[in-house]
């Protein structure tokens, strides 16, 4: 009797401690389950600070050369293209001034009322315009001009009046564009994302790859 008993004893402890095994294992792995998401979501949770770190690396002694002098544009100055324009023209003409770059840029300053563009056009790339004063040290408080702009395939009309920046989606029609009036220099600052400018216009597709710099 006691043989079976120390048997069924010995059993009876083998299968609560499964159970109890189990159990924490089960436990655990809700746990898991629960805590895993929040702590996904507290990990990507975003920094937006600007505070400087407490880390910071020690500053480089750096080495001399000229391995990446390939890399800088120096020559930004160019004959503007109408006299409405403030010379200099400063602009960066993305692959033509530095081969493998996959934007192009420029800063034209208006001074006199000028039809930009005289047609609808979409890039296959994505464009941003940027519409500011011209005068520092605040390029949004000097702001005085009237710009007429034409969005989307229903030439819906905008008339820009204080600075902004416009975003132009890939494929998406816009212009024509006319400076109706100009009171202070304007700051006009298009960025195209594709190493040359390029577009279909109405009368066909226009790539202009670069202009003339002067030093």
């Amino acid at each position: 009797m006691s043989s079976k008993n120390g048997k069924k004893d010995q059993t009876r402890r083998a299968f609560f401690s499964d159970v109890t095994a189990s159990g924490a294992l089960a436990a655990l792995a809700m746990a898991q389950m629960v805590s895993s998401p929040a702590q996904a979501q507290e990990a990507k949770k975003p920094q937006n600070n600007l505070r400087m770190p407490t880390n910071i690396p020690p500053w480089p002694k750096g080495t001399t050369g000229n391995k990446y002098s390939h890399l800088f544009c120096t020559r930004l100055k160019e004959k503007p293209l109408t006299d409405t324009i403030l010379t200099p023209t400063i602009s960066f003409r993305g692959a033509s001034d530095l081969p493998g770059a996959g934007i192009n840029m420029g800063f034209r300053y208006y001074v006199k009322p000028y039809k930009m563009e005289l047609q609808s056009h979409h890039h296959d790339v994505d464009e941003y315009l940027f519409f500011l004063g011209g005068q520092l040290p605040d390029l949004t408080a000097n702001f005085d001009a009237e710009i007429e702009i034409f969005l989307g395939p229903e030439y819906e009309r905008h008339i820009i009046t204080k600075p902004c920046i416009l975003f132009i989606p890939k494929g998406f029609e816009h212009n024509p564009m006319d400076i109706k009036r100009v009171g202070k220099p304007l700051l006009f600052m298009p960025l195209h994302l594709a190493p040359y400018f390029n577009g279909v216009y109405q009368t066909g597709y226009m790539q202009f790859i670069g202009n003339e710099k002067i030093d």
